[in-house]
């Protein structure tokens, strides 16, 4: 099974596409480890969900200060149909803002934020080349710690539970797609996001 990464590199830039922002962020609780009952990711955004674009460019996917992206109403009504998994829910979201518009109101089309589930599989550290804080002690169950660098990202065999979109246990802040997934995008023509394959993806820090 070949994997893809969601490249969330660029995507405060603008020159081609907007990225989002939150405004008058609401949070909810941390989602935690049942196991250590750390932290594994960000406290969830909640109700009213409120963002400005940087610009009227509306695009399917939209990148920013979210811990997932935005997706398009198109996305949302071809992913419930296609038999995918691993998006655990279609939240809705206010665009209250979009910067340098044109003077007439601009009224933006619908967006969701997309929540994604946790633990899809586990990252092969020895083949990924991934090297953590020397000494740091970790949960066996999320692994979440400090993460020095990767040289790819490979999945340990066995583990994948079939989801084609997740966060794996090990890399907790790096969205992983299936080669099914990846085929939905290119065959759909989806615009504004960027797929890359998992054996090439490395840290950029």
């Amino acid at each position: 099974m070949d994997f893809y990464v969601i490249d969330k590199s660029s995507r405060y830039e603008d020159d081609k596409y907007a990225f989002g922002e939150q405004i008058d962020q609401k949070t909810g609780d941390f989602e935690v480890c049942e196991e250590c009952k750390l932290p594994v990711g960000m406290r969830e955004w909640v109700s009213p969900r409120k963002v400005k674009l940087s610009k009227p460019s509306f695009v399917d996917f939209v990148f920013g200060t979210f811990a997932t992206f935005l997706c398009s109403e198109r996305f949302k009504v071809e992913y419930e149909k296609s038999g995918l998994k691993g998006i655990v829910e279609f939240q809705d979201v206010d665009t209250v803002k979009v910067k340098n518009s044109r003077k007439e109101k601009v009224q933006p089309p619908k967006y969701y934020h997309v929540k994604i589930k946790r633990g899809g599989a586990r990252i092969d550290e020895i083949k990924s080349n991934l090297i953590r804080e020397p000494g740091e002690e970790l949960c066996q169950i999320c692994k979440v710690g400090t993460i020095k660098s990767f040289e790819a990202v490979y999945i340990e065999n066995n583990t994948w539970n079939g989801d084609d979109i997740f966060y794996p246990t090990g890399l907790p802040g790096t969205i992983i797609t299936s080669q099914k997934f990846y085929n939905f995008i290119k065959q759909n023509n989806f615009t504004s996001i960027s797929l890359i394959s998992a054996k090439e993806y490395k840290s950029n820090w």
